[in-house]
């Protein structure tokens, strides 16, 4: 398969996702959790309860790095434990990515993402209501094909030929950083998040293209060969790495 080709087949599947799974909950007081150090906590009846379902939760905040990939492990001997988390420090909905049990026979849970930087909530819940007791969580960093401190710091343009240059742009660097981001090891819910990224870097080149007068199709087609030709550009490449770049792009003010 062409680059142009393997391009436009990754393309086109990101607009097939399926939505995530929304959990709604209330605010509750926030704690911070820090890479690689363990936190031993307690559900308890007077904790903040999710409507959903009504199951007690305690809700930590993490700060990221963009383009690092962390692992999120919920693990206790009282209760089937549940993970929900998202962007910011709500610490409610909307919740991006959930994981219940690690296998049929083991209900500690384990959840892992790629961050788009600054500050994620997470989510210490129980499966179901009533479910309560002590439990540990620590989040620890995975390893990344690119450095993220070589990840730029991103204005979308306002005037309307500057903003079609960005987004097309930002569109074939996220198909290329998802890509080489889809050769690692992916939970369905990372793999989901993923996808729905993409979709919005796709959605912002369509939008800002369509102002200009151009299709859809004259958009994806333009995509499609700007990213193959940034493949064959080894000193582009190097000079803007795309997994990093993507979550410039993700992260960039005025998006």
């Amino acid at each position: 398969m062409s680059p142009k080709n393997l391009v436009r087949t990754v393309a086109v599947a990101a607009t097939t996702l399926m939505a995530a799974q929304a959990i709604t909950s209330t605010a509750s007081a926030q704690s911070t959790i820090r890479i690689g150090e363990p936190v031993r906590g307690t559900l308890s009846a007077s904790d903040p309860v999710m409507e959903v379902d009504g199951s007690n939760y305690d809700c930590y905040i993490l700060s990221t790095r963009a383009g690092q990939s962390y692992a999120i492990d919920l693990t206790s001997s009282d209760f089937d434990t549940f993970i929900g988390m998202g962007p910011g420090r709500a610490c409610q909905p909307p919740v991006e990515q959930t994981n219940d049990d690690v296998s049929e026979d083991n209900t500690n849970s384990r959840l892992i993402f790629t961050a788009s930087g600054g500050d994620y909530f997470i989510l210490a819940n129980s499966y179901g209501a009533g479910e309560t007791g002590v439990y540990r969580l620590i989040v620890t960093e995975r390893g990344t094909t690119t450095s993220a401190a070589q990840v730029p710091n991103l204005t979308r343009p306002r005037e309307a030929e500057d903003r079609y240059d960005f987004d097309l742009t930002c569109a074939a660097f996220g198909t290329l950083g998802m890509i080489e981001l889809m050769q690692q090891e992916m939970s369905d819910a990372e793999l989901q998040k993923l996808l729905s990224d993409n979709y919005t870097l796709l959605t912002n080149a369509e939008q800002s293209g369509a102002a200009l007068g151009k299709s859809s199709d004259d958009v994806n087609n333009e995509i499609a060969q700007l990213a193959a030709d940034l493949i064959q550009d080894s000193e582009a490449m190097e000079q803007l790495p795309p997994v990093p770049t993507r979550a410039a792009c993700l992260g960039a003010s005025g998006l």
